[in-house]
């Protein structure tokens, strides 16, 4: 249900764009105050130079650096502020609207000698392992661009890594480190993953599990995410399978069995993500099927008691009737001989239950 309403809001929001004329940068998220924040990391093998609060103006001068320049914009509600880092890197009117447009479909695209991913990032500090926002990485020989919603993301490792020099990220180029910032993206899929993994084994546990109750509305809310999850990651098989063929363009050769382990990761998690959404119908039909047995166990001894009871309310009904002329009224055996009757009624059901094996 909440994602329905984010989808409902994405799509009113999306209307405000109505009339513009394409390349309109309209940011179309929620609206915000907080001040954006650049951070720039400069570095090549001998070493490494970080800048926070950066002028904008000044940026140019990277795109012509023989270092590899990682500038990261936390803020995309500032419109100003992304066209004037845009600017600066001479990139496509057309992609700095998908960039301020924070429904945008994950994607891959190249035009000249740049490339830019569009993706889903789980927010590592939400408290929620399946809320995601969207990012923006722009590539180009030398330089990366890397636009976000709001601070904090999956990338700290990697700034870490390249401080300290582990791994080859500071020996290769711009389109290495593109490779290393979306290979953190989807490594963190699989911690969404495992939480759902876990929320399904539970279900499954208390569907077969007689004396468990299922909340279905959580399983319709699982079903919602795990189609929400989806719609994230099935675009970024696209993008990956995109970003194979570039070979030839910005992305080396030397490269490119990076990016096709990238694209195995997200077929895996693909794959992890099917079998979870069968695991899911299969727990509902699971479910269906132990409640199925147990009203059949009910009706069961239902039956039993009404083949056993009925014959003797029949006979205790006839004989409780209060008629002045009824036959064996007066009688002196009546009583004794209205009993034996009800218990052999009793005795004969319960003879046919036993030889019908109703309860077996």
């Amino acid at each position: 249900m909440a994602h329905d309403r984010q989808r409902r809001r994405r799509a009113k929001k999306q209307a405000m764009k109505r009339g513009s004329p394409p390349g309109t940068p309209t940011y179309t998220g929620e609206a915000r105050n907080e001040p954006v924040e650049v951070r720039v990391i400069d570095f090549d093998e001998d070493g490494v130079r970080e800048l926070d609060a950066f002028d904008t103006a000044t940026l140019a001068a990277y795109k012509t650096k023989d270092t590899v320049t990682w500038v990261n914009l936390d803020g995309i509600h500032q419109v100003e502020e992304v066209q004037a880092i845009c600017r600066a890197f001479d990139v496509h009117p057309l992609w700095v609207e998908d960039i301020v447009n924070h429904a945008s479909r994950s994607k891959a695209e190249m035009l000249d000698d740049r490339v830019m991913v569009v993706a889903r990032m789980i927010r590592a500090d939400s408290g929620d392992l399946l809320a995601t926002e969207q990012v923006s990485i722009i590539m180009g020989v030398g330089w990366v661009v890397t636009f976000q919603e709001r601070s904090g993301d999956v990338w700290e490792p990697l700034r870490k890594r390249i401080r300290t020099g582990n791994g080859r990220v500071r020996r290769m180029g711009s389109d290495y480190l593109l490779h290393a910032l979306l290979d953190d993206i989807v490594d963190h899929y699989f911690l969404g993953l495992e939480e759902i993994e876990g929320r399904v084994d539970d279900l499954e546990a208390r569907a077969i599990d007689p004396t468990q109750n299922i909340d279905m509305a959580a399983m319709f809310e699982l079903k919602n995410e795990l189609a929400e999850f989806r719609r994230t990651v099935w675009p970024m098989r696209e993008s990956a399978a995109t970003l194979l063929r570039l070979e030839d363009g910005p992305i080396g050769a030397e490269v490119i069995p990076f990016f096709s382990d990238l694209y195995d990761h997200i077929v895996q998690v693909m794959d992890i993500l099917e079998s979870s959404r069968e695991r899911t119908v299969s727990v509902y039909e699971l479910h269906l099927a132990v409640n199925g047995h147990r009203l059949n166990d009910i009706m069961k001894i239902l039956t039993v008691v009404s083949t056993i009871f009925i014959p003797m309310t029949f006979v205790a009904g006839v004989y409780g009737m209060n008629f002045d002329h009824m036959p064996e009224l007066h009688w002196q055996y009546g009583y004794a001989y209205v009993l034996t009757l009800m218990l052999g009624s009793a005795l004969l059901g319960g003879g046919l239950v036993y030889s019908r094996r109703w309860l077996s």
